[in-house]
């Protein structure tokens, strides 16, 4: 008896990603995107769906009625409802663990940029303007070494705890504030991590503790010239509040991989610094490495598997 499973943003998840793994549980459909006026319909046979960043609701999961699991591919999960997926009795699995790398490896380039300047010092070379100057060091804009700094880390998870390590191994300290505390390293509270740090990188999910936590009061706290990189949700960040700081030169340098929208609208506030040196914002990218993907596949075909069985792997619901 073969399983209906539709995978319904597959364009989300990289071209290159091979799907045949999931044949051996049923029939699968895929889709490359689905628009909302589409779900209702797709969804309407299926008995395991696998999305990315659809929004699963009641309405949807009522849509559905032979639908017995939700696979995200994906860590968070705050696209689905998880209430109504427990009252309707459909199970919900989510891939723990499988971007830690992947996330890490996008943050430090991300921070490391914007504190070495780097697309500056590209650019002063790529324009020419190098060549025409004829001196052999150019130093400007002025850079600082991380050795001695400190790096603030919100949300010290696996992944804040990866970029913890890297940091650590750069020289900077590293003091972090999380739900539940740590011997790993200093933990502080919100305020004392906007006190007292040169970088600032982001990693929680995002939940009521979370939306909005950077806020015009919190940024005010900051020190002047603060780096801050977002790589958990856009709501954790107020986006205005952002734009005022890099306006007004508080804000030493701005990334972020993550946006209250995705992809975000020609009216969004980040449209008026995206084009500053001093801000790097990348199209949700982080997670995405290849041996990444690779590995959230497997696990995805882990928890389809251990369903089956009557097991309970990644259940979120």
């Amino acid at each position: 008896n073969k399983m209906i499973i539709k995978v319904l943003d597959h364009d989300s998840l990289g071209f290159d990603l091979d799907l045949s793994p999931l044949h051996a549980f049923g029939e699968t459909e895929v889709y490359g995107a689905t628009e909302k006026d589409e779900l209702h319909k797709r969804v309407a046979d299926a008995e395991v769906i696998i999305i990315n960043k659809i929004k699963v609701d009641r309405a949807c999961m009522l849509a559905a009625p032979n639908l017995k699991l939700i696979c995200i591919f994906a860590t968070g999960y705050d696209n689905i409802d998880t209430v109504a997926a427990r009252e309707l009795g459909i199970g919900v699995c989510n891939v723990p663990g499988y971007s830690t790398d992947s996330v890490t490896l996008l943050t430090v380039s991300t921070a490391l940029a914007l504190v070495s300047h780097l697309n500056e010092y590209n650019r002063y070379v790529t324009s020419g303007e190098y060549t025409e100057k004829g001196i052999p060091n150019r130093l400007e804009p002025v850079f600082h070494e991380v050795s001695g700094k400190t790096w603030g880390i919100i949300g010290a998870g696996n992944i804040g705890s990866a970029v913890a390590r890297v940091a650590e191994a750069l020289g900077a300290r590293v003091v972090a504030c999380k739900r539940s505390p740590s011997d790993k390293f200093e933990c502080v509270d919100i305020d004392t991590l906007c006190r007292r740090s040169d970088i600032i990188t982001i990693h929680c999910p995002l939940n009521d503790g979370t939306r909005g936590l950077i806020s015009n009061e919190k940024i005010s706290l900051m020190k002047n010239g603060v780096i801050i990189v977002n790589e958990a949700r856009g709501a954790v960040v107020v986006d205005d509040a952002i734009v005022e700081g890099i306006e007004s030169g508080k804000i030493g340098g701005f990334g972020s991989d993550v946006y209250n929208e995705e992809p975000f609208s020609k009216e969004h506030p980040f449209n008026k610094i995206m084009h500053r040196d001093n801000v790097i914002l990348t199209p949700h990218c982080a997670w995405g490495a290849k041996e990444a993907r690779d590995r959230c596949l497997k696990i995805i075909c882990d928890n389809i598997s251990s369903f089956l069985k009557g097991e309970r792997l990644n259940r979120v619901e």
